[in-house]
């Protein structure tokens, strides 16, 4: 249990809540068995209780609805789906857990069913697939992304079921403490190696010029900013040291904490930072969508900040 003080001098708890719900969206191609592998990996890892995988069966697949007999083709359709997901399931989820396996009409939009399904029943974490090159970028990624409450992991297909070491960028404000308790959390329970990562800002650091000097001192404001954090968690920046990258403005911050990522043949990927996922001239927004589109192997989750 991690304690920090509070203002009054007693300790309070900040261990970020366990991953009671998990969602997987699957959608009847070959990323399935990818995720469905990978959900039950990581739900051992999270000791997940409670685990739904929810396929939305579009209407354009759905006969004419003005056809006599349509409820009963749309049921009955809908049972086959379900079947031939629960076997799926049964077949590549290892974890020994409580899942169930949901089947949604989308009327207009997968995405829309999909979030219309989380406000009823909210999962603290969604897995959402990522297939390779131009097809990453079709489906509902995106909305269901930035518009669910929970955290998202983007599980790129045959994800490697590893999460070492484990990568955490943060920017190390109270609005990215849940990415690193996240992150802590992972590495102390899988018994893995947690490597924290700050980028400075690009902006400031190569204005006017940047020269080693000016280099050293937004790297000791960094780690000074990083031990600062630490004193929450009662951890010494020497027992947990944190990589810190100058923002290359030419690169975006997705794209630098994904390099510094695969530099390090990291198993995961977690992003904190301040903003929404709603938004994506926020800094995690912004960071979401970049991360959402790049072609990638090693699995990113987004933890969002807190908002009570």
């Amino acid at each position: 249990m991690t304690m920090t003080m509070a203002e009054n001098g007693q300790t309070k708890d900040t261990r970020l809540q366990p991953v009671e719900t998990m969602m997987v969206c699957l959608d009847l191609t070959d990323m399935d068995a990818s995720l469905i592998a990978y959900a039950g990996f990581l739900a051992g890892i999270l000791e997940t209780p409670k685990v739904t995988f929810l396929h939305v069966i579009q209407s354009y697949d759905l006969p004419d609805r003005t056809q006599k007999g349509f409820p009963d083709v749309e049921t009955e359709l809908q049972q086959i789906v379900r079947n031939s997901l629960y076997q799926s399931v049964k077949q590549g989820f290892t974890e020994q857990c409580q899942w169930h396996v949901e089947t949604r009409v989308g009327q207009d939009d997968a995405a829309v069913e999909i979030i219309n399904y989380t406000d009823e029943n909210p999962a603290d974490l969604i897995l959402i697939g990522q297939k390779p090159g131009e097809n990453r970028r079709a489906r509902y990624g995106k909305k269901v992304s930035a518009e669910t409450t929970g955290d998202i992991l983007f599980v790129p297909q045959n994800a490697a079921l590893r999460v070492d070491p484990l990568l955490c960028a943060s920017d190390f404000t109270d609005a990215g403490a849940r990415a690193f308790e996240r992150a802590l959390g992972i590495s102390k329970t899988a018994g893995v190696r947690l490597l924290p990562f700050f980028i400075t800002d690009p902006t400031r650091a190569y204005f006017p010029t940047t020269t080693t000097r000016s280099t050293r001192k937004y790297e000791e404001k960094a780690c000074e900013t990083y031990a600062a954090f630490l004193k929450r968690y009662n951890i010494q920046p020497d027992s947990l040291p944190c990589l810190v990258e100058l923002g290359d403005p030419m690169k975006s911050e997705a794209e630098t904490i994904y390099a510094a990522a695969e530099k390090r043949d990291t198993g995961l990927i977690l992003v904190g930072a301040r903003g929404s996922t709603q938004t994506p001239t926020s800094h995690l927004g912004n960071l979401c969508e970049s991360l959402r589109l790049l072609d990638k192997q090693i699995p990113v989750m987004i933890v969002k900040p807190d908002v009570n």
